[in-house]
């Protein structure tokens, strides 16, 4: 083995240690909220009612647990596309992969603050919530944004990184994302309710639906499975008949 191999095995071990270390900080995230969720001890010789309303207030807790469940999913499968055309790393996808971490392990805080001081009279749990939401959106961004710029020597097939990672739409959260904050913290000055935050992020994702199918056609491999599987079915020809 020459020196020139040993590097490339030394250089592909080292990648593969930062995916595993991503994939490992998305499964703790996952774990340590599913954990808050837990009914009170001494239920096992609790009558109906008491159990039945143990299972109430624990609702928030598992509702906030699939939104920011739903979330997390959506930032790993991103994160698992970007680097699947890694072929090396640098110091700076270093930096910009932990500040992505960073934002991603807040969604346990954001989603306690959220359940715990929400309320009709106070928003600021959910206006944590979103903040936590943002600034992933945003780390995120700037992670692919990193690897847009320097695909000619991080990345396999650096001319296809673009329309692969749809970063024409990506990089309308630089815009969008402030927008964003500056119509959440109006919300907040003028005290309306609660309701009206998510009309923000509605927006928003509208927006990028919208952006997605003006930027990038639907290729057969990105329409969900059932749809091709359906599709496959019809286009595939009938059988001849065996008595034939």
């Amino acid at each position: 083995m020459n020196i020139q191999e040993e590097e490339e095995i030394k250089k592909e071990f080292q990648l593969e240690r930062v995916i595993l270390f991503s994939d490992a900080v998305f499964a703790i995230i996952i774990t340590i909220m599913v954990l808050e969720i837990k009914l009170p001890e001494g239920l096992r010789h609790a009558e109906r009612s008491e159990v039945q309303h143990a299972i109430i207030e624990v609702l928030p807790r598992l509702f906030g647990y699939m939104t920011a469940f739903f979330f997390v999913g959506m930032f790993w499968l991103k994160h698992l596309k970007m680097f699947s055309y890694l072929k090396d790393y640098s110091k700076g996808l270093i930096i910009w992969n932990l500040v992505f971490l960073f934002f991603i392990s807040l969604f346990p805080f954001g989603v306690s603050a959220m359940i715990e001081s929400l309320g009709p009279g106070s928003a600021m749990g959910l206006f944590i919530y979103f903040n936590v939401i943002a600034l992933s959106m945003l780390g995120q961004t700037m992670l692919t944004g990193y690897l847009v710029n320097h695909a000619d020597t991080l990345c396999i097939k650096p001319k296809q990184l673009q329309t692969n990672l749809q970063w024409k739409v990506q990089k309308l959260n630089y815009i969008s994302i402030p927008v964003l904050y500056a119509y959440i913290i109006c919300c907040l000055y003028f005290e309306v309710p609660t309701a009206f935050f998510s009309l923000g992020f509605l927006l928003w994702a509208v927006t990028n639906i919208r952006a997605r199918k003006k930027f990038y056609k639907a290729e057969d491999d990105a329409k969900p499975v059932l749809n091709r599987l359906f599709a496959s079915r019809k286009k595939q020809p009938a059988a001849p008949d065996a008595a034939e």
